[in-house]
């Protein structure tokens, strides 16, 4: 069976699973192990029979046993025998050269120690991979954006108008054998993460860098969606037991929910780029405010943009529709992200008709009968979706879901669900605010002072509170 139809057989409908890193440095291995005739294959045994049920993949990286001496070789074909038949073994070798040298490349990876997979850099161009590609059912990760900090250096440069990294997945679409070829992108970039999934909605990557390097699992999970291989070496292998450290990871990457390290990235995001902003607003409501976020700005930051696209792409997942639906104005960058991400059709409801031309109320191809998902940025009061709605309701289009980036709780959710819509936000305000205030944005008491004011916004602000003048937004859409 070829290799990347063994992963997905391997990781189930998810098409998510965890390769655990096999890397082992003799100094940290524990006690019992030092005490074997070969402490390194002793350990790595114990880790491969606790994680072996959970492991979607196992991937050796050739240096920890180039390291070990003579002997080190020995050890990596023992345990590569050590490794179930059903579970696929990427050797991580980095290979890259051609010619002959990279024939022997091959040769040892695939007939000698019998790996399933390598990784290869992709300098040498399409005939670096030609010799691993001749060898039928194998497969290839390719090194596109890494997850060490200096990468940005080279991986980041421009060329044609986009960085080096993007440049470089384009080309490899068109090389022979790319059908074999998966992606390796460090989960240190979630926005490298998002705009490569973007370019290759259907490649697997294997995404290295979680744990002690920074990265979070289930970050990457929400911006690079499937197919993909988290991999986990060091918070594995040092855990006091393998086996539920690996099954820890496992379930963080099947969890439905955005967990605290997603609303900590977006808090940063929204506060660097200033689509949150502090003072005294008032909004479209008549709703006075202490905050206020302008998603409108995001256009101006395309690498944010397409992470946030990543984030309702997350939640777009779990729902059945035929179309998406933004509503104008700041909800349309974000759907034509979203539509780009995700390749579903998109549509919108105009503000008022056109008096001229079509005349037509809802711009994009539709039929009557078929179900959209309503997008916009932010959820307060919820008028300005019941307004979309009712236009695309009259056009005969069905209307279910809707989907927003941030939820204000203010009683937007509230009054939409008991007119029979579901909502779902990427973030609550509540949950935004603690993030600002855990990534030291903001300080806990300029937090609850917002919370309290919020509470209270039916009633004039208290004098004093805020620093700013009172600014209405004339195209604030909600």
């Amino acid at each position: 069976m070829e290799f990347f139809a063994r992963l997905r057989e391997r990781t189930g409908p998810a098409q998510l699973g965890l390769c655990v890193g096999l890397d082992p440095t003799p100094a940290r291995l524990p006690e019992w192990a030092r005490r074997h005739p070969d402490p390194v294959l002793a350990f790595l045994r114990w880790v491969i029979e606790a994680t072996a049920e959970v492991a979607a993949a196992y991937k050796p990286n050739l240096a920890f046993y180039l390291a070990l001496g003579l002997s080190g070789l020995e050890t990596l074909r023992a345990v590569r025998a050590a490794i179930p038949p059903e579970i696929p073994v990427i050797l991580d070798g980095k290979f890259g050269d051609i010619g002959w040298t990279a024939e022997a490349y091959a040769q040892f990876a695939f007939d000698i120690l019998r790996a399933d997979a390598v990784t290869l850099s992709p300098f040498p161009g399409p005939e670096g991979l030609r010799p691993f590609l001749s060898r039928e059912g194998r497969g290839i990760f390719l090194l596109i954006r890494t997850s060490n900090p200096g990468a940005e250096a080279v991986q980041e440069l421009g060329v044609g108008g986009e960085p080096f990294y993007q440049a470089l997945a384009r080309q490899v679409r068109s090389w022979p054998g790319s059908e074999r070829v998966g992606f390796v992108v460090g989960a240190t970039v979630p926005h490298a993460l998002a705009a490569l999934r973007r370019l290759a909605p259907d490649r697997w990557f294997l995404i290295p860098g979680v744990g002690p390097q920074g990265g979070d699992p289930e970050t990457a999970r929400i911006l690079a969606g499937p197919p993909a291989l988290i991999a986990a070496s060091r918070e594995i292998l040092e855990a006091p037991d393998p086996g539920a450290a690996a099954r820890s990871l496992v379930e963080r990457l099947r969890g439905t929910a955005f967990p605290s390290a997603v609303a900590r990235t977006l808090a940063r995001l929204l506060y660097e780029t200033g689509c949150v902003r502090f003072g005294e607003f008032v909004l479209k409501s008549g709703q006075p405010s202490p905050i206020y976020l302008d998603l409108r700005r995001l256009v101006a930051f395309p690498a944010w943009l397409e992470m946030v696209a990543g984030m309702y792409a997350a939640l777009l997942d779990r729902l059945t529709f035929d179309r998406l639906a933004a509503i104008p104005y700041a909800a349309l960058p974000i759907g034509t992200a979203v539509a780009l991400r995700t390749g579903r059709p998109l549509l919108y409801p105009r503000k008022e008709a056109k008096t001229y031309g079509t005349a037509q109320r809802i711009e994009g191809d539709f039929r009557p009968g078929e179900t959209v998902v309503v997008l916009d940025d932010v959820l307060t009061t919820g008028a300005s979706k019941r307004e979309a709605i009712r236009t695309l309701e009259e056009a005969g289009l069905r209307v279910t879901d809707i989907v927003v980036l941030v939820d204000r709780e203010q009683g937007g959710r509230q009054e939409l669900e008991a007119a029979g819509y579901r909502v779902h936000a990427v973030i609550t305000l509540t949950a935004l605010l603690d993030a600002l205030v855990m990534e030291e944005k903001i300080l806990p008491a300029e937090r609850d002072r917002i919370r309290q004011a919020l509470g209270h916004e039916a009633s004039p602000s208290a004098p004093g509170q805020g620093t700013q003048p009172v600014r209405r937004d004339p195209v604030a859409w909600d």
